[in-house]
């Protein structure tokens, strides 16, 4: 018998993966001072690599940034927001 993971389960793998692929396309921080928004991974790019929608992305990362484990811009740059780890060679 196979056992179903939960919907909470799974709403935490792809919040894993997310944090993964943001991990990967981030640039580096230069020593405490991070690199520009504009130079942080859209929306769209975090969405596309983990096979999920923008929208769906999109509250998963933002459950993230009010876990503390991620940032967000404050506004839209090029109509995205754009995120960035909040521990990233910090």
């Amino acid at each position: 018998m196979v056992k179903r993971r939960s919907k909470q389960q799974e709403l935490q793998t792809l919040q894993q993966h997310l944090l993964q692929t943001l991990d990967m396309l981030s640039p580096p921080a230069k020593g405490a001072q991070l690199p520009p928004p504009a130079e942080w991974p859209s929306t769209r790019q975090l969405a596309e690599p983990n096979d999920i929608n923008i929208y769906k992305a999109r509250v998963l990362l933002l459950n993230l940034v009010d876990s503390g484990k991620i940032l967000v811009t404050k506004g839209t740059i090029n109509k995205s927001l754009r995120w960035y780890p909040s521990v990233k060679h910090l």
